[in-house]
C-alpha cells in the first residue's frame, strides 16, 4: 500500500501546555485554523498546584476531506496533564480525497501525560493519515488510550495509515508502529474484529490487563496494552485504565479532581 498524499490548506492547531512554575502550574490553551476548517478547542476542567485536567472538544464537524487536525501538548517538567475526550471522532467518506490527525506530545522530566481517547471510526470511503509521536523523557509517566473502529456498523472501513512513534529526547526510539489497513486488510488481519484497543505506558509498572487483553512489554521500558473486538464496548478495558490512571495520579501530589473511565 503506497503512502497516502494529504494536500490540504485547511490545518487547524490546537495547543495544550501546562508547566509548573513556583507553587502553581501555568497552562496554556489555544487553537487556530482557517474559516473554513472545523477545530479542536482546548477546555480547561481543573488545576491545582501540581496540573491540569483539561477537554479536547470538536468545534464543527470532524474529520471530513481536506481537515488537517494538528494537536500539540507540551508538558513541562515535574507539572501533570489529564486529557479527556467528551466523545469520539468519525472520518467521513472523503470521496477519493484525504485527511490528516496529528499529535506531537512532549513530556519533560518528572512530568506526568494521562489522556483518555475516545474511539476514532473510519467509515467507508474515508482516507486517512494518522500519526502519534511522544518525546517522553527517562523519568516522565504517560498513559495514551486510544480505540480505532474499523468502520461504522455494517459497514466496510475506509483506508487508515497510522504511524505512532515514541522517542527520548535525544531521538532514542522506545515504539516505532506503523498500521496500513482498508477493508481487505481488516478482514485478514482482524477476522471480522474491527475494533482496536490500545493503551500505552511509560514510566509505570506493568498492570494486570484483563483476559481478552495482551500485553507487550517494550524493551526500552513502557508497555502496550492491546484488545481486538466486535464493539468499542467489548475491547474496552476499564480495569486496566483504572489501575493505569491510579498509578500516575499516586505519584503526582494534589491529583486533580477525576472522572471515572468510560
Amino acid at each position: 500500500m503506497g503512502t497516502m498524499s494529504t494536500s490540504t490548506d485547511l490545518v487547524s492547531t490546537t495547543l495544550v501546555r501546562v508547566a509548573c512554575d513556583g507553587e502553581r502550574v501555568r497552562v496554556e490553551l489555544s487553537s487556530h485554523a482557517p474559516s473554513a476548517a472545523p477545530q479542536v478547542r482546548p477546555m480547561l476542567l481543573a488545576s491545582d498546584a501540581a496540573g491540569a485536567r483539561v477537554a479536547l472538544v470538536p468545534d464543527g464537524a470532524l474529520l471530513l476531506a481536506d481537515d488537517h487536525v494538528r494537536i500539540v501538548v507540551e508538558v513541562g517538567a515535574g507539572a501533570a496533564l489529564e486529557l479527556v475526550e467528551p466523545g469520539g471522532t468519525v472520518a467521513y467518506d472523503m470521496d477519493g480525497r484525504s485527511a490528516r490527525w496529528d499529535v506531537h506530545a512532549t513530556v519533560s522530566e518528572g512530568a506526568s501525560l494521562l489522556w483518555h481517547g475516545e474511539p476514532f471510526v473510519v467509515s467507508a470511503g474515508a482516507r486517512v493519515r494518522r500519526t502519534t509521536r511522544v518525546v517522553a523523557a527517562e523519568e516522565a509517566r504517560v498513559a495514551i488510550r486510544e480505540v480505532l473502529v474499523l468502520g461504522r456498523h455494517g459497514e466496510v472501513p475506509g483506508l487508515l495509515e497510522q504511524h505512532t512513534a515514541c522517542v527520548r529526547p535525544d531521538g532514542h526510539p522506545v515504539l516505532i508502529e506503523a498500521l496500513e489497513v482498508d477493508a481487505a486488510r481488516c478482514q485478514a488481519w482482524l477476522g471480522g474484529r474491527p475494533v482496536v484497543a490500545s493503551v500505552m505506558t511509560l514510566g509505570l509498572d506493568p498492570q494486570e490487563p484483563a483476559s481478552s487483553t495482551v500485553r507487550f512489554d517494550l524493551e526500552e521500558g513502557g508497555h502496550v496494552y492491546r484488545a481486538c473486538a466486535g464493539s468499542a464496548h467489548e475491547a474496552a478495558d476499564h480495569g486496566l485504565w483504572d489501575q493505569v490512571a491510579r498509578a500516575i495520579r499516586s505519584r503526582t501530589s494534589n491529583s486533580m479532581p477525576t472522572a471515572s473511565a468510560r
